[in-house]
């Protein structure tokens, strides 16, 4: 049996080491720097827009955030793994009496660390502008802890296909995981209308409930505009982030036991 402390210990330090590879990373740099240069743009666009310069400032601003978030946790995200295979440093961490799943779990709470850091590196920019604008609001956190849920998942996808297949395969995977996530909700409303018979439609609503749906934790829309979230949505969520994450780890903590690394 496993013990709790001896685990923690292990996770901890594999998540530690995560989180100052993902520092060093080039990458890393490379997108937070566009972000708050867009982020910065974001500002001169909203004299040039039709509208307030705080709804301009305030929906620029998130979706920036958001998508390069985004796109930090899928290319940090995909080398997780095959990083310390093709260094031949795994042999190493896993010649010690360290479990597996136990070496995934600690990559992914790093790469969330590292992605945590970058979300409240850009959402200071942001409030920065705002307050220079005089649209500051508190609600901008509410869009920020939603789009970490986002992250969440991308990390815990990102996970799963480094530990079964190469950076390439895995990068284009999650890729089309999230492109998949952010327009699967729209898929009722395009076929439904075209498809007549009762057996397609329930197909297409078979589908459309296994897809993933990122939409749903994407609330940046309601902030700019000032719209109150429903009640009882942050804990659906919650639950929903949760669920899928616990489902990628286990599959991904299978996929990598059965693996050889010889």
């Amino acid at each position: 049996m496993t013990n709790p402390v001896l685990m923690y210990a292990q996770v901890y330090a594999i998540g530690k080491n995560t989180f100052k590879e993902a520092v060093r990373s080039r990458i890393f740099y490379i997108l937070l720097a566009f972000a708050i240069c867009l982020l910065l743009f974001s500002y001169v666009l909203g004299f040039l827009a039709v509208g307030t310069v705080r709804k301009v400032v305030l929906d620029v601003g998130l979706s920036t955030i958001s998508y390069f978030s985004a796109m930090t946790a899928i290319f940090v995200g995909i080398g997780l793994v095959y990083q310390e295979i093709e260094k031949k440093t795994i042999y190493n961490i896993l010649s010690k009496p360290l479990p597996r799943s136990h070496f995934l779990v600690g990559r992914c709470l790093g790469l969330m660390s590292v992605l945590l850091v970058n979300l409240m590196a850009m959402m200071a920019v942001l409030s920065a502008v705002l307050v220079f604008v005089g649209g500051f609001t508190p609600r901008i956190f509410e869009a920020a802890f939603f789009i970490y849920l986002e992250l969440m998942i991308l990390t815990a996808v990102a996970l799963f296909f480094s530990s079964i297949t190469s950076p390439v395969v895995s990068a284009l995977c999650t890729i089309a995981f999230y492109l998949i996530g952010h327009t699967s909700s729209a898929l009722p409303n395009v076929l439904l209308p075209n498809v007549t018979s009762d057996f397609g439609k329930r197909a297409i609503l078979i589908v459309y409930h296994l897809l993933p749906d990122l939409n749903m934790l994407n609330i940046n829309n309601l902030v700019a505009y000032n719209i109150p979230v429903a009640a009882g949505f942050t804990w659906r969520a919650v639950l929903y982030t949760g669920l899928m994450v616990s489902i990628l780890l286990l599959a991904a903590g299978l996929a990598f036991k059965r693996r050889d690394l010889v």
